[in-house]
């Protein structure tokens, strides 16, 4: 096994989908991956002129159409590995469906890195894109790469940061080199973090006002990962207008040199272009021979739960509540994983028991669904999602409880497990057809330390999924008394809904987040009632 292997085979998993908000609100939705668009039918040929009409074919008499086959699960093409002398990897996988090259730098160092300075990883990675490379500024780097037919962009997620370029195959090489200086040799101008950062404070202070599902992800992710005297490197979801000031020049040098080391950078290449090609055009762009480790990282076990934990995050006069619930389940590279992600589509899928619960007939949510939602390390959350008219808080939560507690006392039947394992398979390497999918697919593997032939080994486990395994996982991890839910809404309105369930505590997004007041726990409040029902 080569050093590279043993070192991917070393780290915990990682997951990169993306700038890392959208991620987990798109696994929270329960979004499956958009369907490619459907062909327009070619128009019928016009009959000879002269010709006569050919009869209209009676609709009984209509040939019917052979039934479909399952689908042919996508698979990896082989990917070719190359180590550089000075300690950086290079992935490469060929896909000559469209002239393009997608090429992703994976820095395996993102928000979980952040340290004190929360958002640190995301403003470096902007800065090094925006701030000029190289002696040259910000603008003229990415007109240069405009004038190649190129763009570049840059996502910053948990546990890594991911500079991306799309370009053709006969600019592979000037692309890249352009790359290279904006990865090794940015200039991190203070004067452009400056900028950066009065856009992103303001960004920020949108979110806090008017992002109900931001708010209530930034509790859920601290309450999930709460520690007795330290920061969780996942407490944070994403930086507040308060935070962000703290940041400076200063802080993302040292973050630039402490974690874009070569040894901790995997270039993956995919499309139309060759191994060699690749190699060659990588090693001439990126010549920095700096050594060293990226530090390493506390992930300290989370303390598990012992009671229900609910926390508002007040917007007063909203007549929607964006409802969570999250719960830790077993590691991303655990064997129980699949069987995690097995319950949580028993419980959310699109025919889940939630959904059936929720959205028809009682119409309590218009929408409503579970998922998990990957970390590189440590325990990986299952989060139940539902959108809801304010009303109807109480119900939803409700509903979600029930549920859970059901799922956690109840064993799945064969059907539910034989659909929601079919569903996640389904999924499986959905996007390898494409350059740019196959390019975030060796990502997201790299991110997660997953081997090369992963997608085969977990339809095989979801193949064998029993309704026993999806049981035992959800009544060790998915029970009531372990789960955190945070609902974004107005706290005038659906604080007394939420008290019977426990003591409800109630936060100003407006104030990073400060405690407004706590709602005393009211068991005597009544049952949560759906107002459509009651209706005359």
């Amino acid at each position: 096994m080569s050093e590279r292997r043993e070192r991917g085979a070393r780290r915990t998993a990682r997951p990169w989908r993306g700038w890392v908000a959208a991620a987990v609100a798109a696994a929270a939705c329960g979004c499956a991956p958009a369907a490619p668009p459907a062909r327009s039918a070619a128009p019928a040929a016009a009959p000879a002129k002269g010709a006569p009409e050919a009869p209209a074919p009676d609709a009984a008499a209509r040939e019917q159409p052979p039934p479909s086959g399952p689908a042919r699960p996508a698979r990896m093409p082989p990917i070719a590995w190359a180590e550089l002398p000075t300690g950086l990897s290079v992935a490469t996988a060929v896909n000559r469906a469209l002239p393009l090259v997608e090429v992703r730098v994976v820095i395996r160092g993102g928000a979980s890195a952040d340290g004190e300075r929360t958002g640190l990883a995301a403003l470096t990675g902007q800065l090094a894109l925006h701030g000029g490379a190289g002696g040259l500024p910000g603008r003229e780097v990415l007109a240069r790469v405009e004038s190649l037919g190129a763009s570049l962009w840059v996502d910053t997620g948990l546990d890594a940061t991911v500079i991306g370029l799309r370009t053709t195959p006969d600019r592979l090489a000037e692309a890249i080199e352009l790359l290279g200086m904006v990865v090794q040799r940015p200039r991190l101008d203070a004067a452009e973090l400056a900028r950066l950062k009065a856009r992103a404070v303001e960004a920020a202070r949108e979110r806090a006002l008017n992002d109900a599902r931001w708010g209530a992800l930034m509790i859920l992710f601290r309450d999930l990962y709460v520690l007795p005297t330290e920061l969780h490197p996942y407490g944070s979801f994403g930086a507040t207008a308060a935070e962000l000031p703290k940041i400076t020049a200063a802080d993302c040098r040292a973050f630039h040199a402490a974690w874009y080391v070569p040894k901790n950078t995997v270039v993956v290449v995919a499309g139309d272009t060759t191994p060699e090609a690749a190699r060659a055009a990588v090693e001439k762009a990126f010549p920095e021979r700096r050594a060293g480790e990226p530090p390493a990282l506390s992930f300290t076990e989370p303390d598990p739960r012992g009671a229900l934990k609910i926390t508002i995050v007040d917007r007063p006069k909203s007549a929607e509540s964006e409802v969570f619930l999250g719960v830790l389940g077993p590691e991303r590279g655990a064997r129980e994983w699949p069987a995690l992600a097995v319950a949580g589509q028993v419980l959310g899928g699109p025919s889940g028991r939630l959904p059936q619960q929720l959205l028809e007939p009682r119409g309590a949510a218009r929408a409503a669904s579970a998922a998990t939602i990957d970390v590189a390390r440590g325990p990986v959350p299952l989060v139940v999602h539902a959108v809801v008219p304010a009303a109807r808080t109480g119900v939803a939560a409700q509903a979600m409880l029930e549920q859970v507690e059901q799922l956690s006392t109840t064993t799945p039947s064969q059907e539910e497990t034989e659909a929601a394992a079919r569903r996640i398979a389904a999924g499986v390497g959905l996007g390898l057809g494409t350059a740019a999918g196959l390019a975030d697919e060796i990502v997201g593997m790299q991110v997660l330390a997953l081997p090369e032939d992963h997608h085969e080994g977990l339809r095989k486990e979801l193949r064998d999924m029993t309704p026993a395994l999806a049981g035992k996982v959800a009544a060790d991890h998915v029970r009531p008394a372990r789960a955190v839910v945070v609902v974004a809404g107005d706290a005038q309105v659906i604080g007394p809904m939420l008290s019977r369930f426990a003591d409800v505590k109630v936060v100003d997004p407006a104030r990073d987040f400060e405690r407004k007041r706590t709602i005393p726990r009211d068991a005597g409040a009544g049952e949560a009632r759906d107002p459509a029902q009651e209706r005359p």
